[in-house]
């Protein structure tokens, strides 16, 4: 059990990783219902803008962080 504990990093790994595919999937089912009354809310948008602005160095982030 310790072992596993040790490789998830914990229960913060664990609500982060949580936290990202929740985010994740709420965003593509906006883009998904774009046609319909979808809509962001000042937090989301905040965090897409943010994403769009750093895009290049996100992407570096994550082509150097391991893979799961």
């Amino acid at each position: 059990m310790l072992l596993w504990f040790q490789q998830m990093n914990g229960p913060r790994y664990l609500l982060r990783n949580f936290t990202a595919l929740a985010v994740r999937e709420h965003l593509r089912s906006q883009i998904e219902g774009a046609g319909s009354e979808a809509e962001l809310t000042p937090n989301e948008v905040a965090l897409v803008r943010f994403a769009a602005a750093h895009s290049g160095q996100l992407n570096e982030l994550a082509d150097k962080s391991r893979r799961s």
